[in-house]
């Protein structure tokens, strides 16, 4: 029998391999198996391998035994929520992010969103942190998928159908997708508000809602929000200060807090940094290793029983009528479905009390020098583990005209104190003046105001400044307008003031003037202090820009661009960028300051009544220096920070005071002094004009 002719023309290829059932039945077995009923930090203890340059072996949960019960329940079905404090150091990353994700993947396979502070720090951790964990456990690695687009650095796959997302604070990542775990990891440091939606917590307990009671959201981050209310008293054992971010969301749940047992007098207490006491000794490190924690009952207890007390302590939270302390599983305990747990920095398994204590003495040393607050904020948020008060703002908001005025000494103006070493002059444009300050500074970059006047009519030669019969010119000065009306600012830095009890005057060694203002300021700025570079006065003449979001207090750069046209560098113009919020910091502290000495600012009550009611016109909030109400004058606050910005500038921080540059000695010695002739000095202790006379010697301030 012949086959049809069809027959001849098919393709000869065997038939197609199917997937064999058996195989789909194995492959697809970890998603039929139920989950291992393990708790966390049991299954870290048995399961998880650490691979570091430090220790080789598994997972030990005495190393950190306050992370024992936070973590045990991830995996409780009577609350939704976790919420850890913690400074820095505390294994909480690990504990709370790394073991749980590690249980995930080895007893119950779900998917699970991760949500880390930026893009950049998802990828840190996924490159950094779980990727090592995965190559370290066999087990974790042999269960993620191969397929393609099983392993990339933002997503993985694990049998069991497990996805997990690495990602960032977005409100794409919020929305449509549903997880019965959600992990947000430095909670601090991500806003508030994701893009207008609403807090990273609130919309990471939506994704997890449709689990039920297996649905979990862990929340874990150092704190880093300034308390918000000054006066705050704790109302309950455990509350927080008032702050957004994940303090807020702890006061929301149980207040748990971490408590030893004194292994003197066995009373329980809180481990808190301000139970650590130390001796002052010559330097912060020498003060560093002399402390010890005290109980409350006065019981000392040395750095080497940290361990111990570790191991025997015990986290209670608060009850429901918050007058008491309990443990977790006592039913008086508060009536939340949010667990939170907070501890401080003597606690932390890696950071030991000399760290501690070394660093906050560095820091608040910095601070009582430069009155930079930024070190004291860090150690306090990130080494002790506590929200910060400014203490700029809780100074900043009780002062008023009033408490400066009272401040205020009886020194005369236009003359420099004695202990005075240089002077500076700070000038501020308005549309229709100059306001100008001169400040006279001494050792520690002790400082008096002692001039403020403004330039409100133009030069003679300038168009517009012909003055009629009474001396007045037809208008008044307009910087924007008139490029010639800058021609009185030079004749600042020959004006001399005379030194008290001195045969000598001083000069300015420098002046400092805004360049931002209406259209057409900056242009004739910059042509100024062009103008100043021919004449040999570059290195006398700066020009400010301000900016509140500026890391440092002062840098001196070119502008990234100039007059509005993009992408052209000008490299024969520099600007002295400053950090207005910073030192307004430092201006109140140093107006507040009673006592003389470094840093102190004084001023004087002859100055005009506007200078005070200027220097109060702001007020430090949670974004930063804003005005009190919209219009008020602040020029006198906007000189004090440039004159300030001028001094960092010239290195005036790093001047040895026992051997100070030319410009900073005493005024016999000086390079900016001029000899006073007998009858000018006394004109000048009769009238407020400045002092001109003869120059002693000529140098640069280099």
């Amino acid at each position: 029998m012949h086959n049809p002719d069809w027959v001849r023309f098919m393709p000869s290829t065997s038939a197609p391999q199917f997937a064999s059932a058996g195989d789909l039945v194995i492959e697809r077995l970890s998603t039929l198996r139920p989950a291992r009923r393990i708790d966390v930090p049991t299954w870290a203890e048995q399961h998880r391998r650490l691979a570091t340059t430090n220790y080789q072996g598994l997972w030990r949960n005495d190393f950190a035994p306050y992370m024992v019960e936070p973590s045990r329940m991830v995996t409780s079905r009577k609350y939704g929520a976790i919420v850890f404090v913690a400074p820095a150091r505390t294994a909480k990353s690990e504990s709370l992010v790394l073991n749980v994700i590690g249980h995930r993947i080895d007893c119950a396979p779900s998917d699970m969103l991760v949500v880390c502070q930026t893009q950049d720090s998802a990828k840190q951790f996924s490159e950094r942190k779980l990727a090592p964990m995965l190559r370290a456990n066999r087990d974790l690695t042999d269960k993620q998928a191969t397929g393609r687009g099983a392993d990339n650095i933002h997503e993985k796959r694990f049998s069991g159908n497990m996805n997990l997302q690495i990602r960032w604070p977005v409100i794409g990542y919020f929305s449509q997708n549903e997880y019965p775990i959600v992990i947000l990891t430095d909670r601090d440091r991500m806003p508030d508000d994701i893009d207008g939606e609403g807090d990273p917590f609130t919309l990471a307990r939506k994704r997890t809602q449709h689990a039920g009671s297996l649905g979990m959201v862990i929340e874990e981050s150092s704190p880093g929000r300034l308390i918000l209310d000054e006066d705050w008293k704790a109302a309950t054992p455990h509350e927080a200060p008032p702050c957004t971010g994940i303090l807020g969301d702890y006061n929301l749940g149980t207040r748990g807090a971490f408590y030893w047992f004194c292994p003197s007098c066995n009373d329980p207490f809180r481990p808190e940094f301000e139970r650590l006491q130390w001796e002052t000794k010559a330097t912060p490190g020498e003060s560093a290793r002399t402390a010890e924690m005290v109980c409350p009952n006065g019981c000392c207890i040395a750095p080497d029983r940290k361990f111990v007390c570790n191991q025997a302590g015990i986290w209670l939270h608060e009850t429901n009528d918050g007058k008491d302390v309990c443990e977790i599983d006592d039913g008086r305990v508060r009536d939340t479905d949010i667990l939170s747990y907070r501890c401080e920095g003597p606690v932390a398994a890696m950071q030991n009390w000399e760290q501690l204590v070394s660093r906050h003495l560095q820091a608040k040393a910095t601070f009582e020098t430069t009155g930079d607050e930024q070190a004291l904020k860090a150690t306090i948020n990130l080494d002790q583990g506590k929200a910060y008060l400014p203490l700029v703002r809780s100074i900043g908001d009780s002062v008023s005209e009033d408490t400066l005025k009272a401040l205020a000494e009886r020194y005369p103006l236009k003359i420099v104190p004695a202990e005075a070493r240089f002077l500076t002059v700070q000038v501020d444009i308005q549309g229709n003046r100059f306001v100008v300050h001169v400040d006279a500074w001494g050792e520690g970059l002790e400082r008096w105001l002692i001039d403020r006047f403004d330039i409100a009519q133009p030069p003679e030669s300038a168009p517009g400044g012909e003055r009629d019969a009474k001396g007045n010119a037809r208008r008044a000065i307009d910087p924007a307008r008139y490029f010639e009306d800058w021609a009185d600012l030079p004749g600042l830095l020959n004006s001399s003031y005379p030194v008290e009890g001195s045969a000598f005057s001083l000069m300015p060694v420098a002046m400092i003037v805004d360049s931002a203002g209406r259209p057409g300021v900056t242009p004739n700025a910059y042509r100024f202090l062009r103008k100043m570079q021919k004449q040999g006065l570059g290195q006398r003449v700066y020009l400010a820009k301000g900016s509140s979001r500026l890391d440092d207090r002062a840098r001196y750069l070119e502008p990234e661009k100039v007059l509005q046209q993009k992408g052209r560098r000008v490299g024969d113009i520099k600007l002295v960028f400053v950090g207005t919020d910073k030192l307004k910091d430092e201006i109140i502290l140093g107006l507040t300051r009673k006592e003389a000495g470094p840093g102190k600012y004084h001023l004087s009550e002859q100055l005009p009544t506007q200078v005070f009611t200027e220097l109060t016109a702001e007020v430090k909030t949670e974004s930063g220096w804003q005005k009190r109400k919209s219009g008020l004058a602040n020029e006198a606050f906007d000189l004090s920070v440039y004159g300030k910005a001028l001094v960092i500038i010239l290195r005036g921080e790093k001047i040895d005071w026992s051997n100070p540059p030319h410009w900073a000695r005493p005024a016999n010695e000086n390079s900016f002094a001029v000899r006073q002739q007998q009858q000018a000095a006394k004109t000048e202790l009769v009238h407020p004009a400045p002092v001109r006379g003869r120059r002693v010697r000529s140098q640069g301030i280099r």
